[in-house]
């Protein structure tokens, strides 16, 4: 099983260390794999942001939109787990969301 989360959530107003902290459960206690869907043209750009700032490791694969892979997607505008950011005050509710997935 995969969770597909969408590019915007590991940017601003998320905080980059409660995103990590989301992959990191998500690798560890439920998914396969953590796949991050991005623009074309951007994947670059968010492999290299995510690097910079320590959140890459639980990344298995960055996607972009015209790539078709099934999971869970979790994003703030559609999917299966919509949440507008990923910070220290949703982390528990979001992790909460993730766990219904196991």
């Amino acid at each position: 099983m995969k969770l597909i989360i969408d590019s915007s959530l590991c940017e601003p107003p998320s905080e980059i260390y409660s995103f990590r902290d989301v992959t990191l459960y998500g690798k560890v206690y439920i998914f396969e794999d953590i796949l991050l869907n991005c623009r074309v043209g951007t994947r670059t750009l968010y492999w290299n942001w995510l690097k910079q700032h320590g959140a890459h490791d639980f990344i298995s694969y960055l996607i972009t939109d015209s790539e078709q892979e099934s999971g869970t997607y979790m994003s703030p505008h559609k999917g299966d787990i919509i949440v507008s950011k990923i910070s220290s005050f949703n982390l528990n509710k979001v992790i909460s969301l993730l766990n219904s997935y196991r």
